[in-house]
């Protein structure tokens, strides 16, 4: 179903972020009321933009000419009739064995050592385990030669057909967004760090997680 108005209004909201009118926490507070909609395009829209800033340091629009060009499609997937389709396949390999052998020897270590501090240390192969199986559950899909400047539409084709019915006018990327950042690569770096050190420590839970069907999301949009 499509809800023009719900689209019209969140199309709205996300020209007010970039058009620097509102910042982040403002972008993301507004957002909510379109979280639930009985509009997939709005609700798939609305989900795609949050991962483009940041919910905990308030901020102006931050993008790279790449993500400023996406949002572009994402305004045209809104203002146009096109309709989204979510497809959710689960599925079991080895991974999950892989997965329940890891978990098995956390509880074996635990129980042979007692339960205390020393265990982060012990669980850290372990995690390393987890976190090279994350990257092998990954789905192993193909991308197109053009993905990169069509997505999330599944061709050129797709997109042109969808400017035509939307009399879409794309908005060029500002130059001093190439300049604006909002952190420093060493503390990317470090948070990505972080991030690892906390997962191969605390490996039980990611394990446990991963002994579970994987879960394979596609999205495809019917261009109108």
């Amino acid at each position: 179903m499509i809800d023009r108005t719900a689209r019209n209004d969140l199309a709205a909201l996300i020209r007010s972020y970039l058009s620097e009118q509102l910042t982040a926490f403002e972008f993301d507070e507004a957002l909510d009321e379109f979280r639930v909609s009985g509009d997939d395009a709005v609700m798939y829209v609305a989900d795609a933009v949050w991962y483009h800033y940041d919910d905990c340091e308030d901020h102006l629009v931050v993008l790279t000419k790449p993500e400023w060009n996406y949002f572009q499609r994402l305004l045209l997937l809104l203002e146009s009739n096109s309709t989204v389709r979510f497809t959710k396949t689960r599925y079991w390999n080895c991974s999950q064995i892989i997965a329940v052998v890891l978990l098995l020897c956390c509880g074996l270590i635990a129980a042979q050592t007692g339960i205390g501090a020393h265990l982060y240390l012990y669980f850290i192969p372990l995690g390393i385990g987890s976190i090279i199986l994350s990257f092998l559950r990954r789905p192993s899909g193909e991308c197109g030669p053009y993905a990169a400047i069509v997505f999330p539409f599944s061709s050129i084709q797709d997109l042109r057909i969808a400017y035509d019915n939307a009399q879409f006018h794309k908005v060029r990327y500002p130059k001093h967004l190439s300049d604006r950042s909002l952190r420093s690569p060493f503390m990317n770096w470090f948070w990505v760090v972080h991030n690892y050190v906390c997962w191969s420590i605390c490996a039980p839970i990611p394990l446990l997680a991963q002994c579970f069907p994987v879960t394979n999301s596609e999205v495809s949009i019917d261009p109108s």
